[in-house]
């Protein structure tokens, strides 16, 4: 579990949009991942104290609350985990709901890649939606694709977006895709960010196939306590389905002039499937697929 640089910019730019981080919660010690360069990056840009940055040791890739805390002006950090072999001053199951006593008890919570190991997900995501508090953050950093194998899950935007929205009495800020060239994300600063629109936006589905391994990263807000999965999400499209028409039979379907479509549907099966295959392997791109994938500077 750990922080690299793409992570540690999103932190740094909500801080800058006013996030209070006087009181935050970390699901298990947070690992900084960053080199001597980035850091520097990070400090011209969110005008970082020289002094926090010149005594971070870039080459010690260990637990660094101290540094966490100084970025971010944290007066209270608690660290939550299973067990204390780490020395976690919260122990709980995140298979099981927390104790009242932990709602509302947090202005931030972070999750630095502990969810996805969790096997009872939606009791895992809801305890973090109540141990914040209301108009405090919820930040999620996990992974996307091409990580199979590394935990129980890997996520989609769209579970995000469907469960941090006003149903559940938050707001998604923001989520994006991180590409990084190896599968521990840590081992390179080569990370290129996509901001991902929401599928309910965009009446379609942002699928997804890439040949790198993608992270995610989610920002969420609280707007008010109210029960939380009192209905549950269901995926977009489907929904625009039940509401209007069947869009993933637009989406799919091969489109042109009417002369291309006589053609095509005169093709045999297994040659049309093919079509349709290869395109959509040259849609599903981050690079191409401008509408639902945004590059980041």
């Amino acid at each position: 579990m750990g922080l690299v640089t793409s992570r540690l910019r999103l932190l740094l730019q909500a801080k800058k949009d006013g996030v209070n981080f006087n009181s935050i919660l970390t699901l298990g010690h947070q690992k900084i991942n960053i080199n001597k360069k980035k850091l520097n990056y990070l400090k011209n840009e969110f005008k970082l104290n020289q002094e926090i940055v010149d005594d971070f040791d870039t080459d010690n890739r260990s637990f660094n609350n101290t540094f966490l805390k100084s970025i971010l002006n944290v007066k209270n950090l608690s660290v939550m985990d299973y067990s204390d072999y780490q020395g976690a001053n919260i122990l709980h199951d995140l298979n099981y709901p927390i104790p009242e006593t932990l709602e509302e008890s947090f202005d931030v919570v972070i999750d630095g890649g502990t969810l996805e190991h969790i096997f009872n997900f939606p009791v895992a995501i809801e305890n973090c939606m109540k141990m914040v508090r209301v108009g405090g953050s919820v930040f999620i950093f996990s992974m996307a694709n091409n990580h199979c194998g590394h935990g129980f899950y890997q996520f989609s935007p769209e579970l995000f977006f469907r469960i941090f929205d006003n149903n559940n009495g938050f707001e998604t800020k923001s989520i994006a895709l991180m590409r990084h060239p190896f599968p521990g994300a840590e081992l390179s600063e080569r990370q290129d960010c996509y901001k991902v629109i929401d599928p309910a936006i965009l009446k379609r589905r942002n699928s997804l196939v890439s040949n790198s391994p993608l992270g995610i990263m989610v920002h969420a807000i609280k707007t008010k306590k109210i029960k939380i999965f009192r209905v549950y999400p269901f995926q977009s499209d489907y929904s625009n389905t039940w509401e209007e028409y069947n869009t993933s039979i637009k989406h799919n379907n091969f489109t042109g002039n009417s002369k291309l479509k006589l053609i095509f549907e005169k093709l045999p099966k297994q040659i049309k499937n093919n079509i349709i295959g290869l395109r959509q392997l040259w849609k599903f791109s981050l690079k191409r697929d401008k509408q639902a994938y945004r590059k980041l500077t």
